[in-house]
């Protein structure tokens, strides 16, 4: 059994969903059988570092992320720090979501650092967040997504008018966005003319670049991807992709994470040989942009032709999120999709 640190919260907008997925691998983890010391990362950017891992956290007591934060943040043997220390670990088990924790930075400090970590590495975590680039590399691959523009802060500062012109070619609804987002945060679906020019002022307020594109009616999905490691032999796999149908206008923030505001169907309810297709796209997608250890992509089915929405290399991991539905419903225990990501995660540091 191993020592794992599990990294979670962070000061992206996604921290409050970090800390669910924490709660979530750091139970699942300890029900294995590994010594684990969760470490949070404070919205500031701090660090709350338990001293030692035997801090007889409760885990199979623990039933809510409140509940599992507020028996962390007990004074006793815990060091809240600016810097990383007392860390002692034999892998880092990433459950951050978002900026730093999803674009390739902590990845490349633990690398500095020669840390095992869980997921993608520098490179793929940086391309696959960057909504623009992921793109532009699917469009290269072959693979079909809704058109798009990016405005950066400078160009819309110069001319905001010929900023809102430029989007506007986009046709009506459109879906604008934070190139580095996630969860659906800060995700607009805008209407008209008047409605694009407040949003997206509003936007860089906060955000140096963003996205907007066109609305394609259609049925979504989301597929993950898993890498195992079995016997020395390396294999990728493709789960059944889960069909979303969101209680709001699309799959937003609250659709995803509310109770009740999105009905989710695993299998999805699509012929096989689109479920075949979909899982094809989204271990295309995973290759191309050069994921590691686990990815979940999602779609939107038009006409039936999957088009790819995103692809996410440290999906939610919370007891309800995609992947572990998945999983359940390919005959995987999440105790195999967490072993399988740990050894890769050691391998991959080897070389």
């Amino acid at each position: 059994m191993a020592k794992i640190a599990v990294f979670f919260g962070g000061s992206s907008t996604e921290h409050s969903i970090s800390i669910r997925t924490g709660c979530f691998i750091c139970k699942t983890l300890h029900a294995m059988g590994h010594s684990v010391k969760p470490i949070l990362l404070t919205k500031d950017g701090g660090w709350v570092v338990p001293l030692e891992y035997r801090m007889n956290l409760p885990f199979e007591s623990v039933n809510s992320p409140d509940s599992f934060l507020e028996e962390f943040q007990k004074k006793n043997g815990v060091s809240k720090t600016d810097s990383l220390s007392h860390l002692d670990a034999d892998i880092v088990f990433l459950g951050l979501h978002g900026g730093k924790g999803e674009d390739g930075t902590i990845q490349g400090f633990l690398g500095i650092l020669g840390i095992p970590y869980t997921g993608s590495g520098v490179t793929a975590s940086a391309i696959a967040m960057d909504k623009t680039r992921a793109n532009r590399i699917f469009l290269q691959t072959g693979q079909k997504v809704a058109p798009f523009f990016e405005i950066g802060k400078l160009e819309y500062t110069t001319s905001p008018s010929a900023a809102v012109s430029k989007l506007e070619t986009l046709g009506f609804p459109q879906f604008l966005k934070p190139v580095e987002g996630g969860s659906s945060v800060s995700t607009h679906k805008i209407t008209n003319k008047e409605q694009l020019a407040q949003e997206l002022g509003q936007m860089f307020q906060t955000d140096s670049k963003v996205m907007s594109q066109s609305f394609l009616a259609g049925v979504e999905v989301s597929c993950g991807v898993l890498e195992r490691y079995r016997n020395g032999s390396f294999s990728r796999i493709a789960l059944p992709a889960t069909e979303i149908v969101p209680g709001g206008e699309f799959f937003d923030f609250e659709s995803k994470y509310k109770q009740g505001g999105s009905h989710e169907i695993t299998p999805a309810r699509i012929p096989d040989e689109q479920m075949k297709k979909v899982q094809e796209l989204a271990i295309a997608a995973h290759e191309s942009l050069g994921c590691r250890g686990y990815s979940r992509t999602d779609f939107i089915i038009v006409n039936g032709e999957p088009h790819i929405l995103e692809t996410n290399t440290l999906p939610g991991m919370t007891e309800t999120s995609l992947i572990p539905q998945q999983a359940k419903a390919a005959g995987i225990s999440m105790e195999e999709v967490f072993a399988d990501l740990i050894e890769i995660g050691l391998k991959s540091s080897l070389h």
